[in-house]
């Protein structure tokens, strides 16, 4: 969901005033850079040409001037990006310019990487038993769509129109159809021992390579997305950005939707978020929607889930106002609700945010009322060693020796994390939640909002809600309040207070509903999140001092658990919550 620091807004490439505020120097640089490219663009373009003609008429000369044009072209596209890199480091250069210019430099990279792939379709030409083998496997076609594509290049970038923009990149799929009926042709007559295997086999590579080409072509169309909305999007994520708003009526025709769209956010979950309209948001009228592009299981989950809290308590998630099934990409969309206003991570970064405690305690006052309403009488076991486990290998690539440290120091016994964790998963099957709710699944501060226009709290992100152990969501929260990058004795202090706030809040919430172990099962939660927390840490102290915990943690679970006392008199030290 997005930060409350609205994006500033982003007129597009092609807007009047801009193109009146661009100084007489620069306006004649990129005249010239955009010739530069024209130039290269028309030498790849006739590149591919005689390399469609030797393929027909093979002539060994003509292989040595494929060589050397080659060296040509690359010295075009050098020339191009270095003269680009001088302008990008000028401080006077407007933003609209600077993509601009970026965005030739990623062109013409690509440009002349077609050229080499085309070279590569000369060389494999040399395996072949006999020259007019290739004639019955419809090259012809794979060139016809690389001509069009390059084709559309220059239009597509001089008027800076969607519908060429689209057709540049859906040759890309037409290309790769092409490839995958080659292939299983090959396939199958090598299967069957047609002919000499050798030549089937370079016969596939070639084709290989013209639909590589046909991948620089999506490459370079997606370039170009990038030059007229300042994003980079890909075209999967512009297609199902277009689709997603039409189906919640807010698309104006072919663009228009993407010409609003701005990036706020990047999660860790692999999707891409942003929003649309509203002002200083986009460029759209209308209120603000909110953009989601991600794997598609993901999705599917979360849209559920939303529409399952909608049901629960409304107006606490944001609203779905379409959802984009998977493609081919395996990726689905989102659109949502926009929620204006300030999560509570805003709040305790915010050195004047004296109300945040507040509103913590008024979050979790409102989250114990939805673990009541959805209380079941059954037990449940949230797994936190499981999930430790599952979360080890990146902590293990980042910090290998941190991880895997066990040993002797003096009379002080280290024990690995593998053998910690081993042991706890027997400890923590005595310990079930002796009732299951439905949880939020990742409520950590940036997932709980406060809407400006309504003073209502909201929660977002909710791909996670399932039923469990509310001792998972609590033992998420906590974390997220010590991993708030605040320095000082001060501010450490007051956010231990408020890890301690929570605490106290789990203990009551569990006197209240008679569980007498829900410090041993927040415990668990702590130390399997202090773990899995590491891998978010690029400095090394921060990550070595949540690890260091973490083991703490779990060994005193460990030699708890050996005494075989029972959980329910089982107590947390809590100088673990002021890290």
């Amino acid at each position: 969901m997005p930060p409350t620091v609205k994006p500033s807004p982003k007129p597009p490439l092609n807007a009047p005033d801009l193109k009146s505020r661009r100084s007489a120097p620069f306006a004649a640089a990129l005249k010239n850079r955009q010739g530069d490219l024209k130039l290269l663009l028309a030498e790849v373009g006739q590149y591919v040409e005689q390399v469609r003609a030797f393929m027909t008429a093979p002539v060994p000369a003509a292989v040595v001037e494929l060589r050397h044009k080659l060296a040509y072209i690359t010295a075009l596209a050098l020339a191009l990006r270095n003269q680009n890199v001088e302008v990008e480091r000028s401080d006077r250069i407007e933003e609209r310019d600077r993509r601009l210019y970026h965005g030739l430099e990623m062109i013409a990279t690509r440009l002349h990487r077609i050229a080499e792939l085309a070279l590569n379709v000369v060389r494999q030409f040399g395996h072949l038993s006999r020259a007019d083998f290739l004639d019955e496997y419809g090259l012809d076609e794979f060139f016809d769509e690389i001509d069009q594509g390059l084709t559309l290049i220059r239009p597509a970038l001089e008027q800076q129109k969607f519908k060429l923009v689209e057709r540049l990149c859906q040759i890309e799929e037409r290309l790769d159809a092409r490839y995958a009926d080659s292939f299983r042709r090959l396939i199958r007559e090598m299967e069957e021992g047609r002919g000499a295997p050798g030549d089937r086999v370079t016969t596939l590579m070639i084709v290989h390579y013209l639909e590589r080409i046909g991948d620089l072509i999506l490459e370079i169309g997606e370039d170009l997305i990038y030059v007229i909305l300042g994003e980079n999007l890909k075209f999967s994520q512009y297609l199902a950005l277009e689709a997603g708003l039409k189906a919640s009526g807010r698309a104006a025709g072919r663009g228009a939707a993407a010409e609003g769209f701005q990036s706020i956010w990047s999660g860790r979950s692999g999707c891409r978020l942003g929003v649309v309209g509203g002002g200083e948001i986009g460029q759209m009228d209308g209120e603000p929607v909110f953009f989601k592009h991600g794997p598609a299981a993901k999705l599917e989950k979360e849209r559920d889930n939303l529409e399952f809290w909608a049901a629960l308590w409304p107006g606490l998630p944001p609203a779905v106002k379409a959802f984009v099934p998977a493609e081919g990409d395996g990726a689905a969309a989102l659109v949502l609700e926009y929620i204006p206003g300030l999560t509570l991570r805003d709040m305790f970064l915010d050195p004047a945010g004296a109300g945040a405690v507040r509103e913590l305690t008024g979050a979790l006052n409102l989250m114990a009322g939805l673990w009541r309403e959805t209380r079941l009488e059954e037990e449940s076991r949230a797994g936190f060693v499981r999930q430790a486990e599952n979360r080890l290998g990146p902590v293990r690539a980042l910090y290998p020796d941190l991880l895997n440290f066990s040993g002797q120091v003096g009379r002080l016994t280290i024990r690995s994390f593998d053998d910690l964790l081993a042991e706890a998963q027997g400890y923590e099957r005595e310990l079930p939640a002796p009732f299951t709710v439905r949880i939020h699944g990742d409520f950590n501060l940036a997932n709980i909002m406060r809407d400006e226009k309504t003073g209502a709290y909201r929660f977002i992100d909710l791909h996670r809600s399932r039923l469990s152990d509310y001792a998972q969501d609590l033992s998420v929260l906590i974390l997220s309040i010590l991993r708030l990058p605040l320095s000082g004795a001060a501010s450490r202090d007051r956010l231990g207070r408020a890890a301690e706030l929570v605490w106290t809040f789990a203990r009551d919430f569990a006197a209240s509903a008679r569980d007498t172990t829900i410090e041993a099962r927040l415990t668990f939660g702590l130390a399997r999140s202090y773990l899995t927390s590491a891998r978010f840490e690029s400095r090394r102290a921060t990550a070595a001092r949540f690890l260091g915990y973490s083991r703490r943690l779990w060994e005193k679970l460990v030699e708890y658990g050996a005494t075989a006392r029972p959980w329910a008199d089982f107590r947390l030290d809590k100088r673990a919550l002021y890290v």
